[in-house]
């Protein structure tokens, strides 16, 4: 990569990761974009769709500098599986579990994650999953991390009874938790709703 491109990349990742980032990619051969945040996906990859295409890498832009390193090496990870098994592997199997856990495992220093993000990374790499973002510790230390939700507090750390505002507008209780999801009072309409621990609402 160009020293200019270089410096692009200090925007989105952990400024020492960012050798590590530009290696992977001068290493290989895909196209990277920056998406405008999509509620279902952090990123995804996908293999080219007609003779002459190389493959593509997509990241949300509204991803915090660790939560995008992480996204990235996952996608790569996609990427490799591709390369070396074709459509013949599982999204998530065996193979890119292997992939992913030897494409992070540089990245899984102090240097470039704090020791919390770190800790929980590596209970994340013990019992793999499809997503980070089924791991709710992982995700909900990603988000203490994020410096642009000041005024944001995670409905986990509510305490109960507590009234907060959704990103909807409507205002809730929150009521008794059921495993990692909260039985939350709308006062806006009077209905109860399954509200996740991890939704970042303003206190009222």
């Amino acid at each position: 990569m160009k020293p200019e491109e270089l410096e692009l990349l200090k925007k989105y990742f952990p400024e020492a990761s960012v050798e590590g980032v530009a290696a992977m990619f001068d290493a290989r051969k895909f196209r990277v974009e920056i998406k405008w945040p999509r509620s279902t996906k952090l990123g995804d990859f996908r293999p080219p769709q007609r003779k002459g295409d190389i493959c593509h890498i997509t990241l949300n832009c509204d991803l915090h500098p660790y939560q995008m390193l992480i996204t990235y090496v996952h996608e790569v990870a996609h990427y490799d599986v591709y390369q070396q098994y074709g459509r013949k592997a599982q999204p998530h199997g065996e193979e890119w579990k292997h992939i992913y856990k030897a494409l992070m495992q540089p990245f899984l220093t102090t240097e470039i994650f704090p020791e919390d993000v770190l800790q929980q990374l590596n209970q994340h790499f013990q019992n793999l999953s499809a997503s980070t973002c089924t791991d709710f510790d992982l995700m909900k230390v990603l988000k203490s991390h994020d410096e642009r939700k000041v005024n944001k507090t995670l409905v986990d750390d509510l305490p109960e009874n507590a009234r907060f505002l959704a990103p909807n507008g409507m205002v809730f209780r929150r009521g008794e938790k059921l495993r990692k999801n909260y039985r939350c009072h709308c006062e806006t309409n009077g209905k109860s709703y399954f509200v996740s621990g991890l939704l970042e609402v303003e206190v009222l």
